[in-house]
């Protein structure tokens, strides 16, 4: 029997979510400056976009680099996932790292601290952790129940063992980096619950420098669709 397999679109704008809702997509991930791996938000942003009608996750990341935080750092990350939700996204898409590569245990403190576990999702982040599986298992010990992964690869389709590890843990888990239609037979049968993607085209204008094509969002929306049957 076929799994239900949602598409979760990466956006940039209200803009961007106005086309991913035309397309089919089940809900959107908010962030700016993907050029980097994506930046935070600001909570006007996540207003404008929930207006749009799909449910919104919005990516806390304060800085562009890599994921090991100071502690003024991990402070605004938790105001940040404070802000977002109260603004009305329905999770806040946080993560970060020690310098020996563990998952940053003061950090998801911080933040349990004063948001409920299910309000949050550890992002990608993940996929830079010296032992992927001892991270999985982090990040379970810890109360979280969602990631969002590559499976450690620079593209979710060579993840997939990992993914597999992941999805078994009992996370629930969002396949993303790279990800296209034809993707997505081998992405199902790893286990991953939600397929994630930016289904970008370059703006000829380079102003912005991209925005969600309507055409991509649908052919992935339709690869999905056919693992729902």
């Amino acid at each position: 029997m076929k799994r239900s397999l949602p598409v979760e679109v990466v956006v940039s704008s209200a803009a961007d979510a106005a086309v991913a809702a035309e397309g089919g997509a089940d809900r959107v991930e908010l962030c700016m400056h993907l050029e980097v791996g994506g930046l935070s938000v600001s909570t006007a942003a996540v207003r404008a976009v929930c207006l749009e009608g799909l449910p919104v996750r919005a990516l806390v990341r304060p800085r562009e680099g890599g994921f090991v935080y100071s502690r003024s750092e991990r402070a605004l990350i938790v105001c940040e996932a404070q802000n977002v939700l109260e603004a009305g996204a329905e999770r806040a898409v946080v993560g970060g790292l020690t310098a020996d590569g563990r998952i940053d245990e003061r950090l998801v403190a911080a933040l349990l601290d004063v948001l409920p576990a299910d309000r949050l999702v550890f992002h990608r982040a993940i996929d830079r952790a010296a032992d992927y599986e001892a991270a999985l298992m982090q990040l379970c010990g810890l109360g979280l129940s969602e990631v969002l992964t590559s499976g450690g690869a620079a593209r979710a389709i060579d993840g997939l063992s990992f993914l597999k590890s992941a999805a078994q843990s009992g996370l629930s888990v969002i396949a993303g980096a790279g990800v296209l239609p034809a993707h997505v037979p081998a992405l199902s049968a790893s286990g991953v619950h939600v397929i994630h993607a930016s289904c970008r085209e370059l703006a000829s204008s380079k102003n912005p420098p991209s925005y969600v094509d309507l055409s991509r969002v649908q052919a992935l929306v339709a690869a999905a669709r056919l693992e729902r049957l």
